[in-house]
């Protein structure tokens, strides 16, 4: 007990505490001046859980559904408490103990320091790749635009496999307790993308190790290793029951999900390769994780007075103002991609520990990170590697599920650093004599300067947008003027490439310089490990700095005001005493914007998992020729309109919404999908609702008396109450989201649960007695009411298992004194 918690073990998870501190600071240092990072998909995710926030506070419960986007939708990925996941708190008070972004990097260092000290790495070299890791260009873009779910997966994972990595070395307890730990901490991240290609990584990792162990040890051995990794799962995994039961049942009605239409879908479920692939990244792109200039860097750049560019058009008479706003966002990117908002830049000194490990590591494991390099590599290539991707992506379970394939490369920055670890530890740990690394230095120096140059002369610097840039451009400086124009941009890119070329080549021969007087005993292991700990915080913070700097911090006073500053039109609609209808926002693209959704209920939102009936509603029915469809508009219950004016941005009144619910005359029952979805956009839905034969297996008539009519009464997001008043049989038609009907959301007829339908694609619709009748839905999804219970039950394991790991290693002391 007294060796776990001497000073000698202390003080230098200390010293990692604080040196993480201190650089997370040192980089996000406007958060000491008060202010705060401005994220797009935060600032989203805000405006989708404001109606779902409200509620919380006003009766401490969480609805998990909102009728705020897209007409409506389960909340399980917005925003909700797991009360019984003692893992979901835990990860929830890790994460507000500092400030975003602090917390994000912080706890990725502290994870990637644990990995690393498990796999006995030296201390300040777990220190310089901890670093390393959590500042790879790719993680500063994605913080940048507000992926913290896909920060805090990518920050977990370290952790993950330093549990795998124990159990494998037969630290069964403590090794099982630490898997089942971080399997909760990254599925509490929420980001099933990362944890789904990070489960490669551990698979590789589980094969290679079992393979070695394979002829030397006893069946009883694998036994016990494939007991704790099943434990392990099943305490981790159910700490999120709930979670996971919900999202799993929700995947299969999203965008993710299967088609019921035939038409242009044939039926498949995952999302359609061309979606998937829309950001892969190109072959030759790979090498700016080495350039991070190669292709230009960002979709929208900078570049100087010194530029090409700037010295072109001053010339042709713009002023020196208007050059300089005209240079500051100009179409640097040349590479595969639609956009980009920066390079996958892992390190020159990372790559170069990386290649050198290749010629003086005797283990085996640098042939494992090789190989697994090249298969991220390849994954993230996407459609421009069909060959191994669409294979993938028609047969490998699970991998159509996913888009914006270049994510991987996070994964491999994570293979990237672990190597480069490897091999500066080698050369502290043994201090080889440089005679034995002359030869390695020269071959990892060659190379990477091969790579480099011919990253540099296959190039073209032509980009995809050029010709959309030039006729931009004619209006200002005429055709040849415009011509002129792109030629000095292609040659400012070939500029900034040959540029980080000689940053490169400067980074490799400091490093090369550093172990020869290191090898050479001219310099102590601590100045060593310090000044490679600073060469690195430099290379990276250098390149992170050009995408993610002091510019996109601002005052706390800004943020929410600043997006969400009601406008007039807002103020107007605000007005209507009665808020249950819908609003579309017409001066947006209103699929991709959820500020509304703060606001109002709004047909539109932001999130990656819309429910793929609404959304083959708003492609094939919702917008037709050109034209808004009415009858769609109306059914929804569109009772506003945001447009714009000579007057501003105005609120419209739809005098032809249709209100909550209605009744019908007739219900037409069709075979298929695609009928009902033709008849839906092309009928008389005020009149008329449509579904398919497995609700009704025949079509249907009613009269309506002039006096029937049918309210809202009462509504909360996860329980409506209407009123109804006909003296005939009747059916009605409820503008509310059709979801997993008489499974999650119930219907009740005076208190009896009565089935409703799925109609007009879409809708809910119930037939009613004559007579007058209180028709209650109410969300209540067994993935909830059942899934807490398992959570509970789940998180006591993991306390057991944190008790019997204790005990055991305070057992193991003992036996050693």
């Amino acid at each position: 007990m007294k060796k776990i918690f001497a000073k000698e073990a202390i003080l230098p998870i200390l010293l990692a505490l604080g040196s993480f501190l201190l650089v997370s600071l040192i980089y996000f240092s406007p958060l000491l001046q008060g202010k705060v990072l401005s994220m797009h998909d935060v600032n989203m995710a805000s405006g989708a859980a404001k109606e779902l926030q409200d509620f919380h506070e006003k009766t401490g419960e969480w609805a998990w559904w909102t009728n705020s986007m897209f007409g409506g939708m389960p909340a399980y990925m917005i925003v909700g408490g797991y009360s019984y996941s003692l893992i979901s708190n835990l990860g929830s008070f890790l994460s507000n103990l500092l400030p975003v972004p602090v917390n994000l990097f912080f706890i990725s260092m502290c994870c990637f320091y644990l990995f690393m000290r498990v796999i006995k790495v030296k201390n300040w070299v777990s220190i310089t790749a901890s670093v390393a890791y959590a500042f790879g260009t790719y993680n500063l873009v994605f913080t940048e635009a507000g992926h913290v779910s896909k920060i805090l997966a990518l920050a977990y994972m370290p952790g993950l496999l330093a549990g795998v990595h124990l159990i494998l070395k037969e630290k069964y307890l403590f090794g099982a307790f630490l898997t089942a730990l971080f399997v909760g901490f990254e599925l509490q991240a929420n980001h099933l993308q990362i944890t789904y290609y990070f489960t490669l990584v551990i698979l590789v990792y589980v094969i290679y190790e079992f393979a070695i162990k394979l002829k030397s040890k006893k069946p009883q051995v694998f036994l016990k290793m494939i007991s704790a990794f099943i434990i392990a799962l099943l305490i981790g995994v159910g700490m999120h029951t709930q979670r996971l039961w919900s999202a799993i049942s929700y995947s299969a009605e999203t965008i993710r999900g299967k088609s019921e239409l035939t038409k242009t879908t044939v039926g498949k479920a995952g999302l359609d390769k061309e979606y998937a692939f829309s950001w892969s990244y190109g072959i030759s792109e790979t090498i700016n994780i080495l350039v991070p200039n190669l292709m230009g860097g960002s979709s929208v750049g900078e570049l100087d007075e010194n530029s090409e560019t700037f010295g072109l058009i001053t010339s042709k008479g713009v002023d020196r103002a208007t050059a300089q706003r005209f240079v500051a966002s100009l179409p640097l990117y040349h590479g595969d991609q639609s956009s980009t908002a920066g390079p996958a830049y892992s390190g020159v000194v990372v790559i170069f520990l990386f290649v050198l490990g290749l010629f003086i590591l005797q283990s085996n494991w640098r042939w494992v990170h090789l190989g697994l390099l090249i298969l991220l590599f390849m994954l993230s290539w996407g459609s421009n590697f069909p060959s191994l991707n669409y294979l993938l992506f028609d047969h490998l379970p699970g991998y159509n599920k996913f888009r914006a394939v270049s994510v991987i490369l996070t994964i491999a920055h994570f293979v990237l650093v672990w190597g480069a670890a490897f091999s500066l530890n080698k050369i502290i740990d043994e201090r080889t004599d440089f005679s034995l690394l002359k030869r390695p230095l020269m071959k990892s120096t060659g190379v990477l300067l091969v790579f480099m140059l011919i990253g540099y002369f296959s190039l073209d610097f032509v980009g995809t947008r050029d010709v959309d840039f030039m006729n931009n451009l004619k209006p200002s400086f005429g055709e040849e003027g415009a011509s002129q124009v792109l030629n000095a941009l292609r040659s400012d890119r070939a500029s900034l490439a040959l540029s980080d070329i000689y940053r490169a080549i400067g980074l490799i021969f400091l490093s090369v310089l550093l172990i020869y007087f290191y090898s050479k005993n001219k310099i102590k292991d601590l100045l060593f490990s310090f000044i490679i700990l600073l060469v690195v915080v430099f290379d990276m913070f250098s390149v992170g700095k050009r995408y993610f700097n002091n510019s996109d911090f601002v005052s706390k006073l800004k943020v929410k005001p600043g997006v969400f500053e009601p406008t007039a039109a807002d103020l107007q609609i605000l007005e209507d005493k009665d808020p249950n209808f819908r609003v579309l926002n017409l001066t947006t693209n209103f699929m991709s914007d959820a500020r509304d959704s703060y606001f109002h209920k709004s047909l539109g939102g932001y999130h990656g998992a819309k429910l793929k009936k609404y959304q083959e509603l708003v492609d094939n029915q919702m917008i037709k020729d050109g034209r808004l469809n009415m009858g769609v508009i109306n059914m929804l219950n569109t009772k506003y309109f945001i447009n714009n004016s000579e007057a501003g941005v105005q609120a419209q009144i739809n005098n032809g919404a249709l209100g909550n619910a209605w009744f019908v005359d007739t219900l037409q029952a069709v075979y298929s999908a695609d009928e009902e979805l033709d008849i839906t956009g092309n009928m008389i839905v005020a009149n008329k609702a449509v579904t398919q034969n497995s609700f009704s297996a025949d079509s249907k008539y009613y009269q309506i008396p002039e006096n029937a009519s049918i309210s809202l009464i009462s509504y909360e997001p996860n329980r409506l109450v209407y009123k109804s008043v006909n003296s005939n049989v009747s059916f009605v038609v409820f503008s509310e989201v059709y979801y997993r009907g008489n499974r999650d959301w119930i219907s009740f007829v005076d208190g009896v649960e009565t089935p409703h339908l799925k109609v007009n694609y879409l809708l809910r619709g119930i037939e009613l007695p004559a007579g007058n009748h209180e028709i209650v839905f109410e969300f209540k999804p067994q993935s909830v009411e059942i899934g807490e219970k398992i959570d509970l039950a789940a998180s006591a394991g993991l306390i057991v298992l944190f008790g019997l790991a204790f005990i055991s290693m305070i057992r193991k002391e003992k036996v050693k004194m």
